[in-house]
């Protein structure tokens, strides 16, 4: 599963809400970003590779603006959110993200030679689109990556990323499900805190 959502971070990267000044398409910032992004982790490869810490600044600069964590963390939670308060909203929000980032980012370089791909596909209309995209390993099957984006006054974010099937927020959902009703939220955040000290183990 690491691997999975290191692809989605990845992906995720290359969905820049804004260029310049000009607003674009979902599917134009897809394919207008993945080159810009991609070609950063080529370049800095053997600086990372020496310093994994610089990873984390490319993450912060290209993928974080991207993310819409509220909505993420609203939907990850689930019930639990509308029983939250805006504290523990806020530090859920703060410690996801966190672990989103730390636990994953090293494994963007994994995926650095690989080639995506953004299929023809109908222009999207309203303030939600999903655009589909592939990543091809050097070995195996094309990857199929489903982004679920919204349009807000910002530009466009990803607030869920389906991997083959595999959605990000749902495998997020059920297990956070499981931990509040054994333990209950604040003991979430407590383990989410913790593991992020740890570096995202």
């Amino acid at each position: 599963m690491k691997k999975i959502i290191a692809l989605s971070l990845l992906l995720l990267a290359l969905s820049s809400s804004v260029i310049g000044a000009e607003v674009k398409s979902p599917q134009e910032v897809v394919q207008n970003t993945s080159a810009q992004m991609l070609d950063a982790l080529r370049k800095n490869s053997a600086t990372l590779r020496q310093d994994s810490s610089r990873i984390y600044e490319l993450v912060e600069k290209i993928v974080l603006p991207n993310f819409d964590f509220e909505v993420m963390s609203r939907w990850v939670l689930g019930r639990a959110w509308q029983q939250a308060t805006p504290d523990q909203r806020r530090r859920f929000a703060d410690e996801f993200r966190t672990l989103l980032v730390r636990t994953y980012a090293k494994a963007l370089l994994e995926y650095s030679d690989n080639e995506v791909r953004v299929p023809p596909q109908p222009p999207s209309s309203g303030q939600q689109a999903t655009i589909r995209t592939e990543v091809q390993p050097k070995t195996g099957q094309p990857i199929q990556i489903n982004y679920s984006m919204n349009q807000g006054k910002e530009g466009w974010k990803v607030y869920d990323v389906t991997v083959d099937g595999v959605s990000l927020v749902t495998n997020y959902r059920s297990t956070f499900a499981s931990q509040i009703r054994d333990n209950g939220l604040d003991a979430v955040i407590t383990d989410l805190q913790q593991r992020n000290a740890q570096g995202g183990r």
